[in-house]
């Protein structure tokens, strides 16, 4: 439509719009224009708008980071739904109300705190430091005014204040803990058989009438998807370095500008005796190792031998043989409280005993590898390729702009950026509205493609953010309608789909009737071998993960109720591949929380601290919304 005004604006028909241009410009005056039309609310807080741009904001964020997650396997309808829309304003709506009470509260935080946050976050970081060049860059190309994601993360560090107010400050005591402890750890011994779809898959007859009525009663699922092949131009920072030579002097300025990043750290030969102490040794075998440990400390700075010492008093087998050596160590090595006395050492002294998780270490530093700076020649090309990209993100930040205004100011072609930035046309594989491959994998460049403009109107589709360093815009080539797939095609198809449902029809049948046959009093033993089936034995506790007999069946097994006066309960349960599991729960011994260890019972601990205080912030926030005036537009989502 766009295209048929341009081409017919001229002549009495340009004047006759420059007419009715003109009318509102006369009666409401240019700044109408300006000041745009009201914004659309898509909820209200307590009398506060939500509006639709934020909300759309959030909306594409949370897809995005779907798309992170799942990847290849996230449903593609899912992100469009009503229910995931809801979900997203529902947020906002948390965040609104949040954000009023913490500021109610007082909670505050500070300008260094937040310039801590930033500097710290990895994606503004560039050879570990901060890149302030990177974090202005990355910030802009996300849609963002500086002020306005450093308003957002600080309102997001005050929300965080608050939740973990709740989340990290739960007790959980001793009786609360043995109560999970015991159904954690709980066993259930049980027998059970499958009975499978394959076992019946042969004997299903599939006729032709069949075939024809699920071809017909399902139009839609046998459809080849409607489909398009785009031209498309990418401005990318991968692209842009295959194009950079760095010149020597560039090289050598680079190196000395960071010639910590490619110096050697100090290194130390280290040879220990450990006499090693368990952490819930009672202080009588503590003292014991520690007074032992001191008595060698003193015999090897009395000249004794370390190497024979080691051999004959060391606790680590691995090091005792060869006189305690450990060979040559770097800072980050060993736990720290033994680094830390190894670099407090020179060559050839012993350390006093030193205390770590595995007992008593005596410690002696036998040579020294001093700091060194790696020659320019060593790492002249990884400096060609680290410069190749700085200079590539430079030129990209700069490019970036002239890429959007030309691909907006030229909508009937994408010659004009192509030329200008020196960038390749190129012609995407046919692809649908779901799935493509090459540059139509990603979900933007789908979505764009289908779009109006783009699909309708054959225009340029606006700039698209595929990451940070890579944009791109395209337009149609030609399309192909969505079209029925011939029944010929897809006949087996169909057969093996319907043999494969009622085979499962088949075996859900069977495992109900035969569970009803056992709950009636039929004998276990008489009902499986009566119908060929192979029973296995089990015993297992929530905790313990096992391939057999699969997850489905250890869950309906733990739900069921336990057995009373030597009495087996019988139950069955259809898997996610369709089997169906018969089961026979003999025996139910609760767990004992004498007999978890420390790290099981610090484990458990903490997970029931961190479930209690999730639950108190959820009650919280229903709390929040409860007292609020909520109203919700739905028709604007």
């Amino acid at each position: 439509m766009l295209t048929e005004i341009r081409n017919r604006a001229t002549g009495w028909i340009a004047w006759f719009i420059v007419i009715l241009i003109t009318i509102p410009f006369a009666l409401w005056g240019i700044n109408s224009y300006f000041e745009g039309a009201d914004a659309i609310t898509v909820a209200t807080v307590n009398g506060e708008d939500v509006d639709q741009q934020t909300y759309r904001y959030a909306l594409e964020d949370r897809r995005s980071r779907l798309n992170q997650i799942l990847g290849a396997n996230v449903d593609p309808n899912l992100a469009n739904s009503p229910e995931f829309k809801k979900g997203v304003v529902n947020a906002l709506i948390d965040q609104i109300l949040l954000s009023t009470d913490a500021d109610v509260q007082g909670y505050r935080v500070s300008n260094e705190q937040l310039n801590q946050s930033i500097q710290a976050a990895p994606q503004f970081q560039r050879e570990g430091k901060f890149a302030p060049e990177l974090y202005e860059s990355s910030v802009r190309t996300q849609g963002f005014q500086l002020g306005d994601f450093e308003r957002r993360l600080r309102q997001q560090h005050v929300m965080d204040q608050i939740r973990i107010g709740f989340t990290d400050s739960e007790f959980v005591t001793d009786a609360d803990l043995n109560s999970l402890l015991r159904l954690v750890l709980q066993r259930r011994e049980f027998d059970y058989t499958m009975i499978r779809p394959r076992q019946f898959v042969e004997q299903i007859v599939i006729t032709d009438a069949d075939i024809e009525k699920r071809y017909q009663e399902n139009p839609e699922r046998y459809q080849r998807p409607e489909k398009i092949k785009v031209q498309y131009v990418r401005l990318a920072v991968d692209d842009l370095t295959k194009n950079i030579t760095p010149r020597d002097d560039e090289l050598r300025q680079a190196y000395e500008s960071s010639e910590a990043r490619f110096q050697a750290p100090e290194q130390r030969r280290v040879s220990h005796i450990l006499i090693a102490v368990k952490q819930d040794a009672d202080e009588e075998t503590k003292n014991a190792a520690l007074v032992e440990a001191q008595s060698l400390t003193e015999r090897a700075r009395a000249g004794g031998d370390f190497e024979a010492l080691a051999k004959e008093h060391s606790d680590d087998p691995g090091s005792a043989a060869k006189g305690g050596d450990l060979g040559i160590i770097a800072k980050g090595a060993m736990v720290k409280p033994f680094e830390d006395a190894a670099y407090q050492l020179q060559k050839g002294e012993v350390s006093d005993p030193v205390k770590s998780r595995f007992g008593y270490h005596v410690i002696k530093v036998t040579d020294l590898v001093p700091a060194s700076v790696k020659p320019f020649a060593e790492i002249r090309d990884q400096l060609v390729q680290d410069e190749r990209k700085r200079l590539a993100e430079v030129q990209f930040i700069e490019q970036a702009e002239t890429f959007r205004n030309l691909v907006y100011e030229h909508p009937d072609s994408l010659d004009a950026a192509a030329e200008e930035l020196g960038l390749r046309l190129q012609t995407s594989d046919w692809f649908s509205a779901g799935t493509g491959t090459g540059i139509a994998a990603n979900r933007r460049v789908r979505e764009a493609a289908f779009g109006g403009e783009v699909f309708i109107e054959g225009l340029n589709s606006e700039t698209i953010e595929i990451d940070v360093n890579t944009l791109v815009a395209l337009r149609k080539i030609e399309s192909r309608p969505a079209a029925r797939i011939p029944l010929a095609e897809i006949r087996d198809q169909i057969e093996a789909t319907l043999r494969q449902e009622r085979a499962r029809e088949r075996v859900a049948q069977l495992g109900g009737e035969l569970l009803d046959a056992l709950n009636q009093g039929a004998a276990w033993g008489t009902v499986t071998q009566e119908h060929g089936l192979e029973v296995a034995q089990s015993s297992q506790t929530r905790s313990e993960q096992t391939s057999a007999p699969g997850r489905d069946v250890v869950e309906a097994v733990f739900k069921a109720s336990r057995p009373t006066a030597g009495t087996p309960v019988y139950g069955g349960v259809t898997t996610a591949v369709g089997d169906y599991a018969l089961y026979r729960l003999r025996n139910v011994e609760d767990g004992d929380p004498a007999k978890a260890d420390k790290e099981a019972l610090d484990r458990y601990r903490a997970v029931l601290s961190r479930r209690r205080g999730y639950d108190y912030f959820l009650s919280y926030q229903i709390g929040l919304r409860s007292a609020a005036e909520i109203k919700i537009f739905q028709e604007q989502l």
